[in-house]
């Protein structure tokens, strides 16, 4: 019997970057996918205009934001927040 994937193991990392369509990163979200995003390639204003783009997605599917690091954002449901997975990750992270 295969064992369900935790959120974590569903985890989308995303180094953004120029080439990088911002309706696909929307579209994961909406079908479920957790997002992992990186915005040190971008400048400060550059990140921000995505972070609010993601930020209202997120609300729109009931989701949290979670800070990583600087630059860095955990993108999820609360639904997939609830296995422990997602919280396990970023603590060990930041640690």
């Amino acid at each position: 019997m295969a064992k369900n994937k935790t959120a974590f193991d569903r985890v989308e990392f995303v180094m953004m970057d120029k080439e990088i369509d911002v309706l696909k990163l929307a579209n994961q979200l909406l079908y479920g996918t957790p997002l992992i995003v990186n915005f040190e390639s971008f400048n400060d204003v550059e990140a921000n205009k995505v972070i609010t783009f993601l930020s209202g997605v997120t609300f729109a599917i009931d989701g949290e934001i979670e800070e990583i690091q600087a630059k860095i954002f955990l993108f999820a449901t609360k639904q997939d927040y609830k296995d422990g997975s997602l919280r396990k990750f970023v603590k060990d992270y930041k640690q």
